[in-house]
């Protein structure tokens, strides 16, 4: 008999999310703040924490499953060692002079598309000789006595990643594994990516940039899923499995060989969720709003399904891995205040995370935040999901400056932060939905993550919408759809298990309405009421 409970975690920038879900369709839910530690100990605090609030033991769980934003700000930060390239003679400029397109056309002076210092310098940049033709036959074989000397300068520079792109080697993967089976005999420590693997398409650039990223994302990745898997081992639970971007799970051993394929993971992994608990109503185009610590991630679903696209970006580079199609930008709940030298108001794309995190949670920040902002205009509890005590206080402090720069009283600012972060997230809103031939005022709006439900309605209002869905769980939904991905079936949430349990079943607004995981605010102007189905629902007035 199989055991009753499977389990997700994932880190997002703030908090960890913990999800326990029952087969009989009951949810246990937990929100675990994360502190600057070690990748994987709050992952493998929540889950401990989870387990024994809901009374859960290691034989009960049958299934593992975890995501998180680690790679992904990884390639947003780039802040790890570079890595080397081996590429076939005459080849290695191309990683560097990508496409040559112009995205910002008005912009005097264009920065360069990949920064090559942080990620492959020149002196880390190899050729080889060796040709593989474009019908995939060997008319040149490889080059296996520059080896030694490619071995000694990656050895000599430190490096613990390496990646290999040799032309044509998606028609015939023969010159890239015999390169990769003679470096690691000289340096068997050695991680390394091949393009024939990673990304097996025409186009050197896009396959070759993928690859780098790949390996420059293995060792962070190793270590911290290798010490991941072996905590969870010690305590007796089953194998991990991992969120992967383009939709499913995997075992964590196939993507600490391939990390690119984690990078969004998290914001797909929420659109399982809400693409498993949208039930009756999938019929029609629906956006998700997900917002929390760093982001706000915008999504379509169309027919209760989520929609995919053959490449992301993150950080500005491309990559090409199937993955949702998402439109991210810097606007969560920790993104900073600031006023730029002409009196505009700018909000993100730096953000406090985790650590020290808004003034508001009293962890040493002092810079105002968004979070700041609803703290100081009581659309925040006093205490957050995690346990977190809001000071108001310290809100009011961090927002002073800012406000007298605009001559603005603290609460003024406060609004005016707000309203910036709704504009900004419809205009990114209307904009995703255009570019798909949609019209926002055809769809609903889904408003996920912890902070999704706070800004939803104005977000609507602005970009033309007038009903906002409100799932149960909103605020785990990365977690909870980590445990529904197209092959493990939906989930049934049972009404018992409902967050809204404690909410009026209907009102208007204004009014804030506080559940364990998740705020949401009603706007003066529109009402909300509760489904039957458990959904909870907000809607503007004729």
């Amino acid at each position: 008999m199989n055991a009753p409970w499977s389990v997700a975690v994932d880190m997002g920038g703030t908090f960890v999310d913990a999800v326990a879900l029952h087969g009989d369709g009951r949810i246990a839910a937990l929100k675990y703040p994360r502190a600057g530690r070690r990748l994987a100990e709050p992952v493998v605090e929540a889950l401990d924490q989870l387990c024994a609030q809901a009374g859960i033991v290691s034989g009960d769980i049958d299934r593992v499953v975890h995501g998180s934003t680690v790679i992904t700000n990884l390639l947003l930060e780039l802040n790890e060692p570079p890595v080397a390239l081996v590429l076939t003679r005459g080849m290695r400029d191309v990683p560097v002079l990508a496409r040559q397109d112009r995205k910002e056309l008005y912009e005097p002076v264009i920065m360069p598309a990949v920064p090559e210092t942080k990620l492959f310098p020149e002196s880390l940049r190899f050729e080889i000789g060796g040709r593989i033709d474009a019908e995939g036959r060997e008319v040149e074989p490889l080059e296996l006595s520059a080896v030694d000397a490619i071995a000694d300068a990656v050895s000599a520079a430190g490096v613990r990643a390496l990646a290999i792109g040799l032309l044509f080697s998606h028609r015939n993967p023969v010159h890239e594994r015999a390169l990769r089976a003679a470096l690691h005999a000289r340096l068997p420590g050695l991680y390394v990516s091949l393009s024939s693997e990673v990304d097996p398409q025409v186009r050197e650039f896009e396959r070759w940039l993928t690859t780098a990223l790949d390996a420059y994302a293995k060792p962070l990745a190793a270590d911290y899923l290798h010490a991941l898997a072996a905590a969870l081992r010690m305590r007796g639970l089953p194998m991990l499995h991992l969120m992967r971007s383009a939709g499913g799970t995997a075992p964590w051993r196939d993507l600490a060989e391939q990390p690119i394929g984690l990078a969004m993971s998290g914001p797909c992994a929420a659109l399982q969720g809400v693409a498993a608990c949208l039930g009756a109503c999938r019929s029609g185009a629906a956006i998700s709003l997900d917002v929390g610590g760093t982001s706000a991630d915008i999504s379509l679903l169309l027919d209760g399904r989520p929609t995919f696209a053959e490449a992301l970006e993150c950080g500005g580079l491309p990559i090409r891995q199937r993955c949702a199609d998402i439109t991210s930008i810097g606007f969560g709940g920790g993104s900073v205040v600031s006023v730029l030298p002409g009196g505009a108001l700018r909000l993100g794309p730096r953000s406090q995370g985790a650590w020290p995190g808004p003034a508001a949670f009293g962890l040493g920040g002092d810079l105002p935040t968004l979070n700041d902002a609803l703290c100081v205009l009581d659309r925040l509890p006093s205490r957050l999901a995690g346990g977190i005590v809001l000071d108001r206080a310290a809100a009011e402090i961090a927002l002073s400056d800012v406000a007298g720069a605009l001559g603005l009283s603290v609460p003024r600012m406060a609004e005016a932060v707000v309203s910036a972060a709704a504009a900004g997230m419809a205009e990114a809103l209307k904009t995703h939905a255009f570019q798909r031939n949609l019209d926002p005022a055809d769809a609903v709006l889904v408003a996920i993550g912890g902070g999704g439900a706070q800004h939803a309605a104005e977000v609507a209002e602005l970009a033309g919408m007038r009903r906002v869905l409100v799932m149960p769980h909103a605020g785990v939904m990365a977690a909870l759809g980590m445990l529904c991905s197209p092959d493990e079936g939906d989930v049934r949430v049972v009404a018992n298990e409902s967050p809204w349990d404690s909410l009026p079943p209907q009102g208007e607004g204004p009014h804030s309405l506080f559940a364990p995981m998740t705020t949401v605010w009603v706007p003066a102007g529109w009402s909300w009421r509760l489904t039957p189905d458990r959904m909870l629902t907000l809607e503007a007035q004729a």
